[in-house]
């Protein structure tokens, strides 16, 4: 009978484990490899970049030729502003050879703010590249998840404050909320407050910059990129049409999509 009583005693503790691994998500958990999953709650093997070495983006924000600040004071078009929040997502991410070869960092979203500037984007093979491509923006299938799929801190997952309409248009793909004089005292006021929220498949934009860099031992192995907000709102009345929400003003869209594929430049 004692030997029975073990005998259950395993069984029913042997299928414990077993159900409650079943529930665990299984992926890789190395953020180095190249099929991390930030979501995955059991290890199942990782890939790597053979010969890769870790790569980085330095994004330098900038605005009427310095530093950009967030919820600091700035002219824009002859208008003085507020910028309080900016965010916008970089997805898609490759170098590019002479050849015309791509090397991905697949599975990476990055959500891109002012005060960060360092963002890794994975392990890639050593080797001498010309170009970076990346979207502002997320890919259509990406675009329609579920974003209560990702954990609290992930970029696709849920942002304060929100990054993301609902199923129909997805993600928003560029977020600024700020201020402008309305009362022409020369200073923003709440009663000028605007949106700009650029999202949906349409406004998703493929960046091409040139850009040689050797990644390999003993290199620095950092992609260093401007971001020049002046030349975002080239063409803008900051006074009198400032907020979109796309369909509520695509003309405004329209403007600033265009103008998302020249705000970017090298940094060296």
């Amino acid at each position: 009978m004692k030997r029975m009583h073990h005998l259950i005693v395993f069984t029913a503790i042997a299928t414990i484990f077993v159900l409650s691994s079943c529930t665990k998500k299984e992926g890789c958990m190395d953020q180095t490899a190249t099929n991390f999953d930030p979501n995955a709650e059991a290890d199942m093997g990782c890939l790597y970049a053979e010969g890769g070495f870790a790569v980085e983006f330095h994004m330098h924000q900038y605005i009427g030729g310095a530093e950009f600040i967030e919820e600091t004071q700035h002219t824009i078009n002859g208008v003085a502003t507020n910028l309080n929040l900016v965010q916008f997502y970089v997805s898609e991410i490759k170098l590019v050879d002479a050849a015309g070869a791509e090397t991905s960092a697949p599975g990476v979203y990055l959500l891109i703010s002012p005060d960060v500037e360092e963002y890794t984007i994975g392990n890639l093979p050593t080797g001498d590249y010309t170009k970076i491509r990346f979207n502002v923006g997320i890919d259509s299938i990406t675009n329609h998840g579920d974003p209560s799929l990702y954990a609290i801190g992930n970029p696709l997952g849920a942002q304060f404050p929100s990054m993301h309409w609902g199923w129909s248009f997805g993600y928003i793909f560029m977020r600024i909320d700020g201020e402008v004089d309305s009362d022409a005292d020369g200073m923003p006021d709440p009663e000028g407050q605007f949106e700009m929220h650029l999202g949906s498949d349409r406004y998703l934009a493929a960046i091409e910059i040139d850009y040689p860099i050797t990644i390999g031992q003993g290199n620095e192995n950092i992609v260093h990129l401007k971001v020049d907000w002046d030349t975002f709102y080239t063409g803008v009345d900051m006074a009198n049409d400032n907020t979109t929400h796309v369909t509520d003003n695509e003309a405004l869209a329209d403007i600033l999509y265009e103008n998302t594929f020249n705000m970017f430049s090298p940094e060296y």
